[in-house]
């Protein structure tokens, strides 16, 4: 976790996944430059906010899985 990385909860998902591609293409440009320490700065704060999308999606899976259990209850016994 970098220690400059703002509070990714406030940001909408359109915000996290923007700012995840313009965080990649300066990745990207930190590996051309040659600069080892700007490469490991920008992949902290990447690997953040790819952090924080993968757990909004997996909550989001959880929810679709917990509303759907009750529907498919006792339609495949297996016994």
């Amino acid at each position: 976790m970098h220690p400059l990385t703002p509070d990714l909860t406030k940001l909408s998902d359109q915000d996290l996944a923007n700012k995840t591609r313009e965080l990649s293409e300066r990745l990207t440009k930190a590996y051309r430059f040659g600069n080892p320490a700007l490469v490991a700065q920008v992949s902290l704060l990447l690997e953040d906010y790819q952090n924080e999308l993968g757990r909004r999606r997996q909550a989001e899976l959880e929810k679709l899985m917990n509303n759907n259990q009750d529907r498919f209850k006792g339609i495949i016994d297996i016994s």
